[in-house]
């Protein structure tokens, strides 16, 4: 069995399939996957942070604990008005995104 990522939380994508059943997991993989590749973290803190905002659950409830905790700073910190904590933050969630991309795909791959 492939080891897992650090951004993926195992236990909790278990949990998850375990809940869902094998039948529903890829589907609410494929929304996930929509829902990060049509976000480019970027644009006005209002709308950069409510997007951060729908992102929170669902990586959260599929394991990607770090992406939705980053999601969660980076909300508080439009909700703020920092714009220098919004872009740090923006460029540290960028990068968790791409990564968390990259496993969603190998994750449906591998059914």
């Amino acid at each position: 069995m492939p080891t897992t990522p650090p951004s993926l939380d195992a236990t909790t994508y278990a949990d998850l399939r375990q809940a869902v059943g094998d039948q529903a997991l890829p589907v609410l993989l494929g929304r996930f996957q929509a829902q990060l590749r049509d976000w480019s973290v970027t644009g006005e803190p209002a709308v950069l942070g409510a997007t951060a905002h729908g992102v929170i659950a669902s990586s959260g409830l599929i394991g990607f604990t770090r992406l939705s905790h980053l999601c969660a700073a980076l909300e508080t910190a439009c909700q703020a008005g920092d714009p220098e904590e919004v872009r740090r933050l923006a460029a540290e969630v960028a990068a968790e995104k791409a990564v968390a991309e990259a496993e969603v795909s190998r994750l449906i791959a591998a059914g």
